[in-house]
């Protein structure tokens, strides 16, 4: 990848990184359970569907291994939710969000340390994509010039983050991307500009040998339904831009025969491989 110099922040113009002949891949991809987010009214996120509708998202992390370095996308619901039983509801009263098991011991069961993760990238900074961020402090963070902005400007809560779950990230190594970047530099693992749910949301196409082309959507949807049908929810930093965003990435799921993977629906992850066992 490119070379990261010895300075807080770099600024990567990345906007047209080459997507599709590159054909590298990365060894293997565990998919870590990250939480659970139960809801009373799945219709905030399907606009005009399921009102009043009980619902259960999953929430899940993905630990990629290419050659002798580790990657982390998403860290999920924070640990410490582990020793709350019941969960924790938000202050509106519309999520309740659990973690069965905390990422840090699910990292080590499989023989990795928060310390051994050289790249760290996540979707976005809402608490269940950023609740463990600050175990990555050492990492290489690639993150949007318009998300850090937000993260580290003077109203994070305007955007739903929680400026506590970036406080040990402060100083580090951040790569900031205007646009898709290339994390490897062979074409392997594409992080893909998906703004919209919020001002740098973005995604992330893995390329495995057998499996082939995946991408990780992140909260570009929050259901496979809502993908097949252009969903998104009123709630977002710009609906516009989600849709736009979504069309987007249709087109390069088109042009790649890239599979789908979306992070918060648990039907569809029960059908994925979970770690300790892997995806290659």
């Amino acid at each position: 990848m490119k070379q990261i110099l010895g300075f807080a922040v770099v600024l990567l113009a990345a906007a047209c990184a080459d997507i599709a002949p590159q054909q590298a891949t990365v060894d293997r991809m565990y998919v870590i359970d990250c939480g659970e987010n139960h809801v009373g009214d799945l219709s905030r996120w399907t606009p005009g569907e399921n009102v009043g509708k009980p619902w259960v998202f999953g929430d899940h992390c993905y630990l990629i291994r290419h050659a002798n370095a580790w990657m982390l996308w998403d860290s999920g619901n924070p640990d410490r939710l582990a020793a709350l039983p019941n969960g924790l509801t938000n202050p509106q009263g519309t999520i309740t969000a659990f973690m069965r098991k905390p990422l840090e011991q699910s990292l080590l069961e499989l023989n990795v340390r928060p310390q051994d993760i050289t790249y760290f990238a996540m979707s976005h900074s809402h608490g269940d994509h950023s609740g463990n961020a600050n175990l990555f402090a050492r990492s290489n963070i690639f993150m949007q010039r318009a998300e850090y902005e937000a993260v580290y400007g003077p109203e994070p809560q305007k955007f739903g983050f929680a400026a506590a779950n970036f406080e040990k990230l402060k100083g580090g190594k951040f790569v900031l991307l205007d646009g898709d970047g290339d994390v490897f530099g062979d074409g392997s693992v594409i992080i893909l500009s998906t703004p919209g749910h919020t001002p740098g949301h973005q995604s992330l196409l893995v390329r495995l040998k057998h499996t082939g082309p995946v991408l990780l959507t992140g909260d570009l949807v929050h259901l496979r339904y809502s993908w097949d049908h252009d969903i998104v929810p009123g709630f977002n930093f710009d609906v516009k831009q989600s849709h736009e965003s979504i069309a987007r990435m249709k087109a390069l799921v088109e042009s790649t025969g890239a599979q789908v993977w979306v992070n918060h629906d648990r039907e569809q992850h029960s059908g994925i491989p979970q770690a300790p066992g892997f995806v290659d």
